[in-house]
């Protein structure tokens, strides 16, 4: 196969000689980048180009129509009755609109403030009922704060007369000096509190408010210690022997008495109960069951031990029912009464001893007898 000779005609010569090489790195490398912001910038300014031109023509129109309106005019004539020189004043039309759109603005804005002034009176009126309203509510509150503070003070004197009792220290001695007080500086607030009729000032309900809260303050530490004082005196009415043994009556007291039965005069250390036959016996006090002995007459004796150093015997007893070194608690049956050899009732003798010595039982027996 034949090789193609290269061309080497003069117009091929002219043409690689009319381009010469471009550097790398040079002029020739930005061309393309800066033709392509050339031709962006170029399609911007033709879009553009309407729009800007609509833009002048309505500024134009815009004031050419406000030259006209300048231009033309208006006459206004005053002709006077009487033969006196006829006066005309020329307007132009530019300064009659300028003049008619100010008045029309200045309408609707005294049209909507007149509205607004309006709706402010209203608001203003129902304010006012309801600030007759709080009024009175707000004097039925006094009211009952007055009220309310006055049975604080009664609370507050029951609890005093508590805490002296729980010490023992009797009634309080400055209970009504301090009720005196509490009264007369209530009734001097109240005349102040009559006489100033801003309701934004309320001296009388801030001082009642104040005091009460201050008083509940102090009488917390009172409630704690009536609250432990009764606590102890619970742990105490439990453990005392406050119940009847059995139902029944007294027929024979505590200490020098005739007995029903015999003729002499003897130290009773207890109280004789008159009760039916097999009649249940019960314990007066939680304890322990100490001693259970059989007497002559053929009846049970039972001793009973219970805290505090209280002791109770039982005396008359035909069927007991605990047994020695028993627990037994407030209430719980013991025995049942039954008959003596020398006696022909039904008698439980019973006693309350503290320590060794026995005491008079009839303070520690409910009045109701049961």
């Amino acid at each position: 196969m034949k090789k193609a000779a290269p061309d080497r005609s003069p117009r091929n010569k002219s043409r690689q000689s009319a381009e010469p090489a471009a550097p790398q790195g040079t002029e020739a490398s930005r061309r393309p980048f800066l033709s392509t912001w050339a031709n962006r910038g170029k399609e911007t300014v033709k879009m553009a180009g309407p729009a800007i031109g609509r833009m002048a023509k309505s500024q134009q129109k815009i004031l050419a129509w406000i030259k006209k309106k300048r231009n033309e005019r208006l006459t206004l004539m005053f002709i006077p009755h009487n033969e006196l020189k006829i006066r005309n004043y020329h307007v132009s039309n530019l300064t009659l609109i300028i003049i008619t759109s100010v008045l029309g603005l200045v309408l609707l804005v005294s049209a909507f403030l007149v509205i607004r002034h309006n709706s402010t009176i209203q608001e203003v009126d129902k304010l006012r009922v309801s600030h007759k309203d709080a009024e009175v509510q707000f004097a039925k509150v006094r009211q009952e704060i007055i009220d309310l503070s006055k049975s604080y003070e009664d609370i507050r004197q029951n609890l005093s007369s508590l805490q002296a009792l729980s010490k023992g220290a009797g009634d309080k001695p400055t209970g009504k000096s301090a009720e005196d007080n509490f009264a007369a500086q209530l009734a001097e607030l109240q005349q102040k509190t009559s006489q100033n009729k801003d309701p934004e000032k309320i001296p009388l309900e801030i001082f009642l408010m104040n005091r009460m809260l201050h008083d509940m303050e102090i009488s917390r530490g009172s409630l704690g210690q009536v609250g432990e004082y009764l606590k102890k005196r619970e742990r105490v009415l439990k453990n005392t022997p406050t119940i009847w043994p059995s139902q029944g009556y007294i027929i024979n007291p505590f200490g020098l008495v005739r007995m029903a039965h015999r003729l002499n005069v003897a130290y009773n250390p207890g109280v004789d109960i008159a009760v039916p036959h097999g009649a249940v016996v019960q314990a007066t006090a939680p304890g322990i069951v100490v001693s259970i002995n059989k007497e002559a007459n053929l009846t049970y004796t039972v001793r009973i031990r219970h805290n505090y150093g209280y002791e109770t015997v039982y005396k008359g007893i035909e069927m007991v029912t605990v047994s020695q070194e028993e627990k037994v608690n407030k209430g719980e049956q013991i025995g049942h009464v039954g008959h003596a050899d020398d006696n022909f009732e039904s008698i439980l003798h019973y006693e309350v001893h503290i320590g060794v010595e026995a005491v008079n039982p009839i303070p520690y027996l409910p009045l109701a007898g049961a």
